[in-house]
């Protein structure tokens, strides 16, 4: 009979079933019998701590992830990842409650279990002892017998991998497998255990990401890497993990072949180290001015024109983890290397860079400005020469503040941003108020909201090196932050670097853009930028007081003392940072080409004309310069201790939750506070609380 929506509904007998019924059921289940059912789930596998991992939104954490996931996607196969810790995702895979898990290092002998694909580059695995323990040259002939010597009897590695052969079958020593990467660190600092083999690369992270206090407390054996290298296990308890193998294979062949596996590895800071050992080894952040040089000293050479110069230019945030991996464990990969002036301090006073003591004839180094040679400068030696600097400016739109009569104050305080931002703020047209940066990271969000908290009267520390981040200046300033952020700024913009705020104003998009001078070359370039005739420039805001309202960063070339061509680099350094170099750029490539922030004589008539912020951006730069440090416009962004790396990460991201409406100001500062405070306390800069 009728159902109530007409159709006919047939009784559940197999003689009532009408033949065309039978004919369309019978095709159906043909062709879903057909059907290729590896698309019927995504693929699920783990990964896992034991080696470099990553997420697409977070290139600082290692490059396996995004191999894998590539490769996945050009097989068109769906797939779901999730951590664990390395034995029990292991195990997880291996009983086929998961398809797989990555990476594998080849020495981890799960074939029983496992079928593994081609080789993915690793570095090398090697042998982790304290700094202090290190008694001997730099070669050992007989590792076993060393160890025994030094009375270094308790290894530590990862649960869930396999320790080396030769040290396990020694009665000798002691094994310890260890929960995490960063446990065994532990374990090591406290001498629970004495020697730690673990893959180098991700020793280096976890000590800077989750363990700074004990950067520089040890050092991997000289000469006594194991070289290996990753894999995908698939578990051999799925049918089809064959077949699926073989296309990841397929897939990760294309990827070195199109050369998007070597691009992958560059991008995350990871070489192969024997291409070109005998070249000059530059580290650089991938900046305007970097490519910039690069491309002239391709095109015309240098005063090293017979060396073999070779750039690894990658990201700032993954330089930074690459140089201060090295530092950590007393290592070095570079020969010059491009530093900014958070580390230049840190690591002089460590004996880790080689200082300039001298200067070429025509280097002039009157020439620099004050605030670059400052920040370069430790205990009277110069250790950077400054190669690009900047500070902060505000970008306005001129035409938009017409439109509604509006005018900026002589003296533009955050409040007043605040106001006109209101007032100019047009959702519904895609026109923003402000853009601030709110992607987590102490280079990222904490960049401006440092300087904002100095400018409202806030530091870091106090006098005794506690934080004070619960404190009402603090409180005033991120609740200045986030009130303009979550109000006047775009939808959405809980992720926002500086790139995609200066897309969105070179798009027309914002009214406000609080930010790096150094950005302004890119907003008045009518190539980059739509709204060029409209843009307007002027000083960072104000909070509370002038003191501490700019931040200031430059980019300086050093040199490690375990560079293998000191004079080489002090001469390509010196040539780099030159007013011979920087005039010849202007030639050859234009004013906007000549790295800015460091010399007075970049800012010459010429080049103000072209630069049409270069003025605000000197005159910014001047203030910055005063010897009264007390009376500095420059504010405290980051804290001149190796720690501040992980503080300004918890920090930024406590502060990122307010953005995402997840915590009140109060109770991300409260966290923040604490999170600092137990950073601190484990460095020892005090012994407790109390204290």
């Amino acid at each position: 009979m009728p159902n109530l929506a007409g159709d006919v509904v047939y009784p559940l007998t197999r003689t009532s079933i009408p033949k065309k019924a039978i004919g369309l059921y019978l095709l159906c289940l043909v062709f879903l019998l057909g059907t290729n059912f590896t698309y019927a789930r995504p693929i699920a596998l783990a990964t896992s701590e034991v080696s470099p991992f990553s997420d697409s939104q977070d290139v600082s954490k290692g490059y396996v992830n995004e191999i894998v996931v590539k490769a996945f996607e050009e097989l068109g196969e769906p797939l779901n990842v999730e951590r664990y810790p390395h034995a029990r995702a292991l195990m997880l895979a291996k009983t086929g409650a998961l398809d797989g898990v990555f990476p594998v290092h080849d020495y981890e002998r799960v074939n029983d279990a496992f079928l593994l694909s081609d080789a993915i580059p690793a570095g090398s695995s090697g042998f982790l002892i304290r700094t202090k323990d290190f008694k001997g040259s730099s070669k050992i002939p007989n590792l076993i017998e060393w160890l025994k010597r030094q009375n270094l009897r308790g290894i530590g590695y990862l649960r869930g991998t396999v320790a080396p052969k030769f040290l396990s079958n020694e009665a000798f020593f002691n094994m310890y497998p260890g929960k995490s990467t960063v446990n065994l660190l532990d374990l090591l600092g406290r001498e629970r255990i004495d020697v730690l083999f673990i893959d180098k690369y991700s020793a280096k992270e976890a000590l800077v990401n989750e363990r700074p206090s004990l950067i520089g407390e040890f050092i991997f054996i000289p000469g006594e890497e194991v070289q290996s290298s990753f894999h995908l296990a698939l578990s051999k308890q799925n049918p089809k993990s064959s077949k699926l193998i073989e296309k990841f294979n397929l897939a990760l062949q294309k990827q070195k072949q199109n050369g998007l596996l070597a691009r992958t590895l560059e991008k995350y800071g990871v070489y192969n180290t024997s291409q070109n050992e005998d070249a000059l080894i530059v580290g650089a952040p991938d900046i305007n001015a970097v490519f910039n040089a690069k491309a002239y000293l391709d095109k015309y050479g240098s005063p090293l024109s017979q060396t073999n110069i070779q750039w690894r230019i990658m990201d700032e945030t993954v330089l930074r983890r690459r140089l201060l991996g090295n530092f950590s464990v007393n290592e070095n990969s570079f020969d010059l290397v491009l530093i900014g002036n958070y580390g230049l301090p840190i690591w002089a006073k460590r004996d880790i860079l080689v200082p300039f003591n001298t200067h070429p004839d025509d280097y002039d180094i009157n020439d620099v400005i004050p605030a670059a040679l400052h920040a370069n400068t430790v205990e009277g030696k110069l250790y950077g020469l400054p190669f690009v600097a900047e500070t902060t400016l505000t970008f306005y739109r001129k035409d938009l503040l017409d439109k509604f009569n509006l005018s900026l104050p002589p003296v533009l305080t955050y409040t007043d941003v605040k106001a006109l931002a209101q007032q100019v703020h047009m959702p519904e047209k895609e026109i923003y108020g402000v853009g601030l940066r709110t992607r987590v990271g102490w280079g990222q969000n904490m960049a401006l909201v440092s300087t904002m908290a100095n400018t409202y009267g806030a530091s870091w520390l106090d006098e005794k090196m506690r934080p004070t981040l619960d404190s009402a200046a603090w409180l005033n300033a991120v609740n200045m932050y986030a009130d303009l952020a979550k109000n006047v700024g775009p939808p959405r913009n809980e992720d926002m670097g500086w790139q995609e705020n200066q897309k969105l104003f070179a798009q027309g998009k914002l009214a406000f853009f609080i930010d790096a001078s150094s950005l302004g070359g890119a907003l008045f370039d009518k190539n980059f930028s739509k709204v060029t005739q409209f843009t307007g420039v002027t000083y960072a805001p104000l909070g509370k007081q002038q003191k501490g309202a700019q931040w200031f960063w430059s980019w300086n070339f050093a040199i490690p003392t375990q560079s293998r061509y000191v004079k080489e680099s002090q001469r390509l350094a010196h040539f780099l940072t030159s007013k011979t170099f920087i005039d010849d750029l202007k030639k050859v490539s234009g004013e906007y080409a000549a790295p800015s922030g460091t010399r007075h004589s970049t800012y010459s008539n010429a080049y103000q004309q072209a630069v049409l912020y270069a003025a605000f951006e000197h005159q910014a730069l001047k203030l910055l310069s005063s010897d009264d440090l007390s009376n500095s416009m420059i504010g405290s962004q980051f804290i001149p201790i190796p720690e501040f790396t992980a503080i300004g990460y918890a920090v930024g991201a406590q502060i990122n939750d307010v953005v995402t409406g997840k915590k009140s100001v109060k109770a991300a500062l409260e966290s923040a506070q604490n999170q600092t405070e137990i950073i601190l306390e484990r460095a020892g800069y005090f012994t407790n609380k109390g204290n």
